[in-house]
């Protein structure tokens, strides 16, 4: 890496969110009044979200063309970038880097192998990047993509980021082949990497004395087309977006809303909520059809019976209770996650579906699931 200080990963928030979520039991900033969106790994990071459920403090990459770097090849041949891939967060929260891709220009991505995964916090390695197209004089696109995983926990969070090249080629006649002269001048979100053929034979090796840092962006639809994110490649569920129950009795439900609980967890099961005094968010008792409490199917169901979060842009329910429980009729055992999509059915009891069930449904705009909505059936409440 160079010696450069390297830049301090961005907050996603203003200042007196971050103030308020020193207090775990805050769920609005008392200043502004905004919800307070936090990290999966809040507990560790103190990090809130922004607009695309990325937490900075987690996840800070740093792409870059390595200092020294001067390569030569001719025209129609290929052309090895050293780039070096850094992790900066300030909290110590290790990467997980699980796919790289490049390609030139608009053309198909080409995955490149890494063969390592985890990157330390502070910690930079180098990955391996091709240029295979140089077959003419000019302007040569070159993208660069990394898929990396932020994990707490048993959850993780995937993301994609792209870094753009320019690559100019002048005079492919010369006997000594282009040289590749990695370095230059910023050229929008990427940078400029100029390949010139007036070098002579006799000319010593020459390198670049800087680094040159590659601007990572965010790369959503791509997140979705190869499946790192969201439902499919046209819909995803955002972290702030609006749980809403019906069906429940009072207090039986949290309050219509995003999950705002520190870790962004809700606990459905046989407990007390937390309205009523209880360690629960949603109570999940059966009911006799007359409106009475049917003792027997309730004591099947665990007090933390199953949770409820959104991981990735998408609904998960992750089964927590020993006695499981059935989506769509199919049953599913203690510790399995199930992703959820729109007119799912949940029966927390595996022996008697009927007695008790929740039906999920999503109302969604241009791709974005902005509500989702609860309804409990079955038995009477």
């Amino acid at each position: 890496m160079s010696s450069t200080r390297l830049p301090l990963p961005e907050r996603t928030r203003s200042a007196c969110c971050y103030t308020s979520a020193l207090d775990a039991g805050e769920a609005f900033c008392s200043e502004c009044g905004k919800a307070l969106v936090r990290c999966m790994a809040s507990e560790e990071c103190g990090g809130l979200l922004d607009d695309h459920g990325l937490c900075t403090v987690c996840v800070a990459p740093y792409l870059q063309v390595d200092a020294g770097a001067l390569k030569t090849a001719r025209v129609g041949g290929a052309v090895t970038l050293p780039l070096s891939l850094a992790n900066l967060s300030s909290v110590g929260r290790p990467l997980f880097v699980t796919g790289l891709w490049s390609r030139e220009a608009m053309g198909p991505w080409r995955e490149e192998h890494l063969g390592w995964e985890r990157l330390e916090a502070g910690e930079t390695r180098p990955i391996p990047v091709v240029a295979r197209e140089i077959e003419r004089a000019g302007a040569h696109g070159l993208q660069v993509m990394v898929a990396m995983a932020s994990r707490w926990r048993w959850r993780q969070e995937n993301f994609a980021f792209i870094g753009n090249l320019t690559l100019m080629v002048e005079d492919p006649s010369s006997e000594t082949g282009p040289v590749v002269n990695i370095g230059g001048e910023s050229a929008g979100h990427g940078n400029m990497v100029y390949i010139s053929g007036k070098a002579g034979r006799d000319t010593g090796p020459q390198q670049t004395d800087q680094a040159m840092r590659l601007a990572m962006v965010r790369a959503e639809r791509e997140e979705r087309r190869l499946g790192l994110r969201g439902i499919d490649a046209d819909t995803w569920v955002p972290r702030d977006a609006e749980l809403c129950w019906t069906g429940f009795g009072e207090g039986d439900a949290p309050f219509d809303g995003p999950i705002l609980a520190p870790d962004g967890v809700l606990a459905a099961g046989r407990s007390r909520t937390r309205r009523q005094g209880g360690d629960g968010d949603l109570r999940l008792l059966v009911t006799a059809p007359d409106g009475t409490l049917d003792e027997a199917l309730s004591r099947l169901i665990s007090r933390r019976h199953m949770e409820f979060y959104i991981e990735s842009d998408r609904l998960v329910l992750r089964v927590t209770g020993g006695g499981g429980l059935r989506v769509n009729g199919e049953a599913y055992g203690e510790g399995k996650a199930i992703r959820l999509s729109g007119n799912d059915v949940i029966s927390p009891l595996v022996a008697a579906p009927d007695s008790l069930s929740l039906k999920v449904s999503f109302r969604t705009e241009h791709g974005r699931v902005g509500r989702i909505v609860f309804q409990r059936a079955g038995s009477a409440r």
